[in-house]
């Protein structure tokens, strides 16, 4: 009875290079099946979920720039004419949908294209610790219907904070999996230097902070390039192999900066600036960083530039006064966002940015990094002589005020909490795809514009708050992604809950050795813990400016805007632990 059971459940034996493989229905087939039958559903549901276009009033910094810059570059000519916005952000996102437009592939379907593969990278990378083929589909299926992909804020708006979710997958999946395979030939590892490339290439270009990623990215590749390097040794094999692994190592990022210093010189031979973008490069950037680091006595740390420390920086550089009065006009014209005295957080660079531009209306880019070479210089001068008082602690990035030794407990105190809350996914809520949808902008204004990014995007796009000729089909494909979205919440709260309990016991079974090899998986799930937390502290510190002059509710609305990534990982991070404890390795113990 055993044997025939077995017959119904085992294709024939197949032979490739002198190996057998026993392939099972019920352990291979089905799984697969079901992987590609239900990727099928999401590309096609995705495919018909309209995204919206908003070119109204408010976005000119967000996504009428991104839409602005895609134009441009669909038509062949880089960011377009240079302005106070042009050099805003990095040109990683407008990139993405002009590639999109060029290439005629619908946006929705290049953006849950890269997560499926992304989700995919993510399963194999665990396939040495993880055999069970059904318990890699679940991770990759769980993954590639998180419910950050069925809010309005990650995958309806076109917006880069969403963009960033499968390269983040990607790159992470890339060093899990190449450490896991450390041991392995050189062509075993090369798959995964190539998936971090292609993770980490894109990720550089999309947003500015991505340096969250690189702790996780540089600790993997030193612990493997040790490793090789004292095998060689022990081994006494010649230099070749390591250099060659560690060779491998390197080059994403290289790539990585050659990107940088391909689009840096882009810039350059259009625009005169050498740099990714003005805000976090050059010299804007640095007077940015000697603004929010004037010591003025006021405590508010949502204060990164007070008018006091505007006041202190115009009387130590005569460059900046010569603005005066069309800065003070955009203060008292930013501050009416706020309390109507100050501009929070990093608005006032923005302000800044402002009160240049309306001084200088022909300003260009190589004139404007002129002018703020010359603030800047005049600034570093005054702190060395005295003339302006400095703030001391840690900078954890190049224009956010740095961190003073009073701020670190209340400031690790919020990192927790404001996780905590994050976790339970209210926030998260709220932004689900909706079959309803009102117009943010009145109709009429920017049709033109709307009506290009249509084309560009590949239609299937909500515009002027109507959507297009399948209105019907739209309703009906928002309402799925809905409860789909509340199903993944509902799932993602049980994972989150049951994460420290499923820590502790995987703890439990690795002491009393039941899990082969535990530290593997102990060490990526302490890397990507760590990650989730840095990248989430760093994200806290940034908007905390938003407590000083609005809600708790604003703030979590603010925080949770810029937290895919920190989603992201705390995901990834329950998938290892979970699949850990469900493949039961622990049958494999030494």
């Amino acid at each position: 009875m055993s044997a025939e059971k077995r017959a119904t459940t085992t294709t024939p034996p197949i032979r490739a290079k002198g190996r057998l493989f026993r392939v099972s229905l019920a352990g291979d087939v089905l799984p697969m099946v079901l992987a590609v039958a239900l990727t099928i559903v999401r590309i096609v549901l995705a495919y018909q979920t309209p995204v919206t276009v908003l070119l109204g009033a408010g976005t000119e910094a967000d996504d009428r720039l991104f839409a602005n810059a895609a134009l441009y570059l669909a038509a062949g000519k880089w960011l377009g004419p240079y302005g106070r916005y042009t050099l805003a952000k990095n040109p990683g996102y407008p990139m993405i949908i002009a590639l999109c437009g060029t290439t005629h592939i619908r946006y929705q379907l290049f953006f849950i294209g890269a997560q499926a593969i992304a989700c995919l990278a993510f399963a194999i990378a665990l396939r040495p610790r993880i055999r069970s083929r059904w318990v890699r589909v679940v991770v990759y299926l769980i993954l590639l219907y998180t419910p950050l992909l069925f809010t309005t804020t990650y995958f309806r708006r076109i917006y880069r904070d969403g963009m960033v979710i499968p390269f983040a997958i990607l790159s992470l999946s890339a060093y899990i999996g190449w450490y896991l395979r450390r041991k392995g030939p050189v062509r075993v590892q090369l798959p995964w230097s190539a998936a971090a490339a292609l993770g980490l290439v894109p990720l550089s270009r999309i947003k500015e902070n991505f340096t969250w990623v690189l702790p996780f990215v540089l600790v993997c590749s030193l612990v493997m390039a040790v490793g090789w390097l004292k095998a060689a040794r022990r081994e006494h094999q010649g230099a070749r192999g390591p250099i060659v692994r560690v060779a491998l190592l390197v080059l994403p990022l290289v790539l990585v900066w050659s990107a940088s210093e391909a689009v840096s010189r882009v810039n350059y031979e259009r625009y005169g600036f050498n740099g990714t973008n003005e805000r976090f490069t050059g010299s804007f950037a640095r007077v940015c960083s000697d603004l929010s680091g004037i010591d003025t006595g006021e405590k508010d740390e949502g204060l990164w530039v007070s008018r006091k420390a505007l006041e202190s920086a115009m009387g130590a550089s005569p460059t900046l006064a010569t603005i005066r009065e069309s800065v003070e006009g955009s203060w008292d014209e930013w501050d009416e966002s706020f309390d109507g005295h100050e501009v929070y957080g990093d608005l006032a660079y923005w302000a800044l940015r402002q009160g240049y531009y309306d001084a200088r209306k022909n300003a260009t880019a190589r004139t404007a990094s002129a002018f703020w070479s010359k603030v800047d210089a005049e600034l570093r001068k005054a702190e060395r002589t005295g003339n302006i008082a400095a703030k001391g602690g840690l900078r954890i990035s190049q224009v956010a005020p740095p961190v003073g030794t009073t701020d670190l407990l209340p400031w690790a105190r919020r990192t927790l909490d404001t996780s905590a809350t994050l976790l339970r996914l209210d926030v998260l809520q709220e932004h689900l795809i909706e079959p309803g949808w009102k117009p943010v902008s009145p109709p009429g204004m920017f049709a033109s514009g709307e009506v290009k990014m249509r084309v560009l995007l590949g239609g299937n796009t909500l515009v002027n708050g109507e959507v297009d000729d399948t209105s019907k089909k739209a309703a009906a494909v928002s309402a799925v992604d809905y409860h789909l979205g509340r199903v993944g919440i509902a799932a993602m709260r049980i994972m989150n809950l049951l994460l420290l309990p499923a820590i502790a016991a995987l703890v439990a079974m690795a002491v009393r050795g039941r899990v082969k090899q535990p530290v593997e998986s102990l060490l990526i799930a302490l890397g990507l813990a760590l990650t989730a937390l840095a990248y989430e502290a760093a994200t806290v510190w940034y908007v905390s400016y938003q407590l000083s002059v609005f809600s708790f509710d604003s703030y979590l609305l603010e925080v949770g805007k810029y937290s895919p990534e920190f989603y992201v990982v705390i995901s990834m991070l329950e998938c290892l632990i979970f699949a850990e404890l469900a493949g039961l390795e622990h049958k494999h113990a030494r």
